[in-house]
């Protein structure tokens, strides 16, 4: 057993460890006994020729090809980027409590105009001169914010005030002030309570569990494929096989009818029908190769690379069949399954609760806000920036504060309408899981009803057969014996043939059945030997940096 990881951890090397390449799987459920023969069917071109190719034929076990679209597919590259993306959106969601450095520098200057003499009860008190104001503020610090919504700084600096009065001697007073100061304001109701500082982690966590799911269901329905597609050219194959064995029998069979005509006990007209019927399967041989050549296709866009080399040369499928289950299939044991693995049903419960997160957060903003500041800090008071810096160590200096904010919306239209919204949209992803798990149950019991006929197929298709051999080797000897005619022996054979058909149809539809079913339970996966390891979503420790 392995991860699902393993075979997309070129997609995501970040998010899922890399594992050890899949061992050899179980046994498939269903191939055609005589697949080997089909198999060794060369495909010949249309002119009837063998095709004579360079490139070696490609033998491929079902697990082999699986494997091989794990680590080939588009569709599943696709999807595992999607989830790779979320997660990458789960660490920028942390990038809310990163603490953050800011630096704050301030230069100005001013000149205020002199005022005039100013009397007062007749007598001249005098004039204000020019004064010469310059500021130069240095601040710097770092800010933040805690999982719990609290808001936190520290900031430090000094300024530089000069003032210049523009007397007769020139008076200048220069003053250098240094402070640091720490402060937290913690949120009590909007944005402090219901852990809403966490919920936007909470959020971006099940974004990646959503497309987690998305990334399994993908992963299904391209199995699902893959195995269909296998079990198509396994039957093409078997199908090309079975029409040469028609022109076998039909050439035999004009043998036989130019040996009586030739001894004066057939007509014409039956030898001319048995060449028509030859022409025919000759024609039906070359669409039977025709559709092989589709099937090597269609399983090779699903399971090889673009670029491969794997896109020249013939695919020759070698898992077979090996016995057919006559276990009756339990429905309420794959029902319970499907409502605990299925991921459509595991998207739509993430989905409700993400809803939940939501409703969460818009009852939060629904409340009132009220914020508590408290701070602390300490100051100096110097002749120059240095002396000032180094003077903040005296504890008689500092500055204690406290303060409250409150904050009560009227109406509160915006967040009382967006907290019915968001309830609303809760119930409706709920209403989506219910129905989710009812066309569940459904697929589950249709699919366990098919494999249970089609079981019943297999057995009832290998009875015709066998009959229909007797018969048709019956009328041929009959035929030898000239108790029967060429016509009798082509009925004869032509239901032998389709009875060859309806065996090989039976054990393939027998073989996608099983295929569907185990999907239809959430169990494909595991069945072929692999386990699904979901990305790490947990929320107790911050991801390292990019």
């Amino acid at each position: 057993m392995i991860a699902l990881s393993a075979l997309l951890s070129a997609l995501l090397p970040c998010v899922l460890p890399a594992l050890p390449s899949p061992g050899p799987a179980p046994c498939p459920p269903c191939a055609p006994q005589d697949a080997t023969a089909a198999q060794a069917a060369p495909v010949a071109t249309p002119g009837g020729e063998a095709e004579d190719s360079a490139v070696p034929a490609i033998e491929l076990a079902l697990e082999d090809a699986i494997a091989e679209a794990f680590r080939n597919n588009l569709g599943l590259k696709s999807a595992g980027l999607q989830t790779q993306a979320a997660v990458a959106g789960l660490g920028s969601a942390w990038g809310e409590f990163d603490p953050r450095f800011f630096t704050q520098v301030t230069r100005s200057e001013s000149i205020s105009a002199p005022t005039p003499s100013n009397f007062v009860g007749g007598v001249d008190v005098g004039a204000s001169p020019a004064t010469e104001f310059d500021l130069l503020a240095i601040r710097s610090g770092v800010r933040g914010m805690l999982e719990t919504g609290t808001l936190w700084q520290f900031d430090i600096g000094p300024t530089n005030s000069r003032t210049t009065v523009h007397t007769t001697p020139t008076d200048r007073q220069e003053v250098d002030v240094a402070d640091w100061n720490f402060s937290l304001t913690q949120p009590l109701l909007r944005g402090g309570a219901d852990d809403y500082a966490i919920s936007g982690l909470e959020l971006a966590a099940a974004d990646v569990d959503i497309s987690a799911a998305d990334t399994r269901q993908e992963t299904y329905t391209t199995l699902v494929a893959v195995i269909t597609a296998y079990w198509n050219l396994v039957f093409a194959r078997q199908n090309v096989a079975t029409v040469e064995l028609s022109v076998t029998l039909a050439n035999e069979l004009l043998d036989i009818t130019n040996r009586k005509f030739q001894q004066g006990l057939q007509n014409r007209i039956e030898v001319i029908e048995v060449e028509a019927d030859l022409a025919r399967r000759r024609e039906e041989l070359l669409t039977s190769r025709n559709s092989v050549e589709q099937a090597v296709d269609d399983l090779r866009t699903l399971v090889f690379a673009p670029d491969g080399d794997e896109w020249n040369g013939d695919i020759v499928p070698t898992t077979t069949y090996e016995e057919v289950p006559d276990a009756p299939v339990d429905s309420e044991e794959a029902i319970a399954d499907a409502l605990q693995f299925r991921p459509d049903i595991l998207r739509a419960r993430l989905e409700v609760e993400r809803a939940d997160i939501e409703v969460r957060r818009a009852k939060n903003q629904a409340r009132p806000r009220f914020d508590v500041t408290g701070g602390y800090g300490l100051n100096s008071n110097e002749t120059n920036m240095g002396h000032a810096l180094t003077r903040l160590d005296d504890t008689g200096l500092h500055e204690a504060r406290i303060a409250f904010d409150l904050e009560i919306p009227i109406g509160n239209r915006t967040a009382g309408y967006a907290l019915r919204r968001r309830t609303i949209e809760r119930d409706r992803f709920g209403v989506a899981l219910r129905e989710t798990e009812m066309l569940a149950i459904a697929e589950v019991r249709r699919a366990a009803r098919d494999v249970t006929l089609q079981i019943e197929r297999v057995n009832a298709t290998a009875e015709t057969m066998r009959l229909r051999l007797e018969v048709y080797e019956g009328e041929k000897r009959r035929l030898e014996n000239d108790l029967s005619t060429p016509f009798q022996v082509r009925q004869a054979q032509r239901d032998y043939l389709l009875a060859v058909d309806d065996e090989t149809r039976a054990q393939l539809d027998l073989a996608v059945a099983q295929t569907s079913l185990l999907a239809a339970r959430g169990r494909l996966l595991q069945y072929y030997g692999f386990q699904v390891s979901a990305p790490d979503t947990s929320l107790s420790e911050k991801p390292p940096a990019p």
